[in-house]
């Protein structure tokens, strides 16, 4: 269909939404649709015209309009957890999926190669470190680093170290996604050479025991911020229906929402490795019976929470937005 042809079959329900006529919450639905269904053959057929652009812009308005009617005194933050990073998690769960049994399946990569070659542990966490836990495993305090430094020490030195990994696990995405990969890959063979360590002396429930009661914030948010490289490499290679340029753009928007989504569960987890992972040093069997209710308390709402949030909701808040109406708000 010739451009002038399109335009004026249109026009008049463009100028309707255009001058914001009074409409049912259907009879806006209805446009939004047709609107977006006209952005999209516009966007196949006349990538260089402005009138992309306009019905771009009038989507995003309708939009606005349509699900963004918030009312002033909202709190953007709760919005924020509530709504929008859920849903983000939800439309792009294929892309989260991936990242967490790409990261899986480099910790038991890491775990087997320890197991094959003795020399690997410490080709990877170097001999001091690997001396000082045989050493604590030794003396019956196989979780005793976590009691080597100040707590509040510690923490600065956690969470420093862990925002920067974060960081360059995001941001190498930018390299078609390969830079997320190669540093889930580095990460996940230290893991699972970290917990050999364990297994191998028959401490594998205790490291699971006492690891995880930070390490589940921990490695979701190095899962999520592989997901956020994922994406921002993805959306250059794959732009679908837009530009190169858009789906580049909308990808970055997407990606910097997650890592940011990713930061305060990082934030959670030096708190937790700093002031409590170094109650249960002992592991199970060396632990007061009384530190283990608490705990055991600690470790299974962080695996609630992890499972439920990231796994469980989005999947329930993306039934209630359709994929267009999602996207719209990155077109901006």
């Amino acid at each position: 269909m010739r451009e002038s042809t399109f335009i004026f079959r249109n026009k008049t329900r463009w100028e309707s939404v255009e001058n914001g006529e009074e409409k049912s919450s259907d009879e806006l639905a209805d446009d939004f649709v047709e609107l977006i269904n006209d952005l999209s053959y516009a966007k196949t057929n006349y990538p260089s015209s402005q009138l992309t652009a306009y019905l771009n812009s009038l989507s995003s308005r309708l939009y606005k309009r349509i699900f963004l009617g918030f009312k002033q005194d909202s709190n953007p933050i709760a919005v924020f957890w509530k709504k929008d990073f859920p849903l983000l998690l939800g439309h792009r769960k294929y892309v989260l999926w991936f990242a967490t049994g790409l990261f899986l399946t480099f910790c038991v990569l890491g775990y087997i190669c320890s197991i094959v070659e003795e020399d690997f542990v410490i080709g990877i966490l170097g001999s001091e470190y690997v001396n000082m836990t045989s050493q604590n495993i030794s003396e019956g305090k196989p979780f005793g680093v976590y009691e080597s430094e100040s707590p509040l020490l510690m923490f600065m030195n956690i969470l420093t170290n862990n925002l920067i990994v974060g960081l360059l696990v995001f941001a190498s995405g930018i390299l078609l996604g390969l830079g997320s990969v190669y540093y889930t890959f580095t990460n996940g063979i230290m893991i699972g050479a970290f917990f050999s360590l364990f297994i191998l002396q028959g401490l594998g429930l205790d490291a699971i025991f006492v690891i995880m009661l930070h390490g589940t914030f921990e490695l979701m948010g190095l899962i999520l911020e592989c997901t956020a490289g994922l994406i921002l490499g993805l959306s250059f290679l794959f732009p679908k229906t837009l530009s190169r340029k858009q789906a580049f753009m909308t990808g970055l928007s997407e990606s910097a929402r997650i890592y940011i989504g990713a930061v305060p569960f990082t934030f959670m987890a030096a708190v937790i490795e700093s002031f409590v992972t170094y109650l249960g040093r002992g592991g199970i069997q060396g632990s007061s019976p009384a530190l283990l209710i608490p705990l055991g308390f600690v470790f299974i709402a962080s695996w609630v929470v992890v499972i439920w949030y990231f796994y469980i909701y989005p999947n329930k808040v993306k039934k209630q937005y359709p994929y267009h109406s999602y996207l719209q708000q990155f077109y901006d």
